[in-house]
């Protein structure tokens, strides 16, 4: 938006009027060269509705940058007999805010072609035909059925530096002064200004268009190999165990190539859910609900393998809206990440708060294992990072996509030889 406009032009106005008289006197010469006598009336020629309607639209986004500085210019200039205008390359008037009866009988009106071979020298034909800003008082107009009124105008570029149009101010000779242009030289920088940055966002827009098919592309081409190579390990896992049976192959071989097979199938299974994550379904659930049936659930594993788990929660209550099945998948992945990180036994703290101060619900999973060295807690989500022998790296990066689709945020800390704390954030409801 247009800040103070009111701001001295003096110098600015001295600066150009030797350039105006000059671009004047040739705008008189080319007036002449049309066919046109001072003496004349403007040749009144105009667009069709039809034509009129199409410039709009192909003009909409100028128009919708422009109107706030053309508002702005209203507010500032005299309310009566004052118009602000914009037309395009072509001199036809498109956009008019503020009424000049006067001058609408004079074909300076919307839908009107304001060139100088029609309306002899006037702000906007001028500026069009020179693509320049141009100052035009009184007398100055090749034709004298202007002599009252003045009229300044700027031209206005697209991204490309080629001229869109011009925008323009007219107004009783009387009431008009130089810092007219200074107002319209504003505007317009700053139309220019955001029609450089729609510019960038639609090319950014465009970018990321090709970069989602791209991506398409290679998840199909992923999901097509992902498909092709679990229907090859179906086939080696049948013979394996044929082989088994017929007592070609050693039972403790065997049972070595169907477990590597059982996690290649794992490993292609957490890959498809990463890049064709499932609809998720989003209903309001108790975060205490699902905390106890997971751990319930993990209770047999962890005994295995001497973890002891708390579960630390709220009295009442906590609800989300989230997916069920997917905030479990979480939350079993986080639990056996963390038995798995205490080959020794120990303990797994499982807490469950509310913040109400952030409106999130907190979830921790704090566990005493070997913790994980500071210059790793940066990897760790990243796709494919593992420091476990038969692990894939693809469980925390599929925790991480689904708590981000819940709006929220899973975080970490850890300590080497104290222990490794996730956080989970997710917003909570009612």
């Amino acid at each position: 938006m247009i800040g103070d406009m009111n701001f001295d032009m003096e110098e600015v106005s001295k600066q150009n009027l030797q350039k105006f008289d000059k671009e004047i006197r040739l705008s008189w010469e080319r007036c002449k060269d049309s066919g046109l006598t001072p003496q004349d009336f403007p040749r009144i020629r105009t667009v069709s509705k039809l034509e009129l309607n199409d410039i709009i639209r192909q003009n909409q986004t100028l128009i919708d940058f422009a109107l706030p500085y053309m508002k702005k210019i209203k507010s500032i200039i005299p309310q009566q007999n004052s118009i602000v205008l914009l037309c395009n390359k072509d001199c036809v008037v498109f956009y008019r805010l503020g009424d000049a009866p006067e001058l609408a009988k004079l074909g300076i009106e919307k839908r009107h072609i304001v060139s100088e071979g029609n309306m002899g020298t006037n702000c906007l034909g001028t500026c069009i035909a020179t693509h320049k800003p141009i100052a035009i008082f009184g007398s100055q107009h090749f034709l004298r059925v202007f002599k009252d009124w003045a009229g300044v105008a700027a031209p206005i570029h697209g991204v490309d530096g080629r001229i869109l149009g011009a925008l323009g101010i007219y107004m009783r000779e009387e009431d008009a002064n130089y810092e007219m242009l200074g107002m319209a030289l504003l505007a317009v920088k700053g139309i220019e200004d955001q029609l450089g940055l729609s510019g960038k966002y639609a090319e950014l827009e465009a970018f990321n268009r090709r970069l989602f098919e791209f991506n398409s592309d290679i998840v199909n081409t992923a999901s097509m190999l992902s498909h092709e190579i679990r229907n090859s390990l179906s086939t080696i896992s049948a013979y394996v165990q044929l082989l088994q049976l017929e007592k070609v192959l050693d039972t403790l071989k065997a049972d070595k190539i169907l477990t590597e097979v059982t996690r290649v199938n794992k490993i292609l299974n957490d890959f498809k859910s990463l890049t064709r994550p499932s609809q998720l379904n989003f209903v309001r659930h108790s975060l205490n609900e699902l905390l106890r049936y997971v751990v319930d659930l993990m209770l047999a594993k962890a005994c295995i393998g001497k973890v002891d788990i708390k579960l630390m929660m709220t009295e009442q209550d906590v609800f989300a809206k989230v997916d069920k099945g997917a905030i479990q998948q979480v939350f079993i992945n986080l639990i056996e990440n963390a038995i798995q990180a205490m080959e020794n036994g120990g303990t797994l703290t499982i807490r469950l708060l509310r913040d109400e101060r952030s409106g999130m619900a907190l979830i921790e999973f704090e566990d005493t294992g070997v913790g994980i060295p500071e210059e790793n807690l940066s990897e760790i989500f990243k796709l494919f990072y593992t420091t476990k022998k038969d692990g894939s790296g693809l469980g925390l990066t599929l925790c991480k996509n689904i708590i981000k689709n819940h709006n929220g945020n899973i975080r970490v800390q850890s300590k080497v030889g104290v222990g490794t704390k996730f956080i989970i954030e997710l917003p909570y409801v009612e």
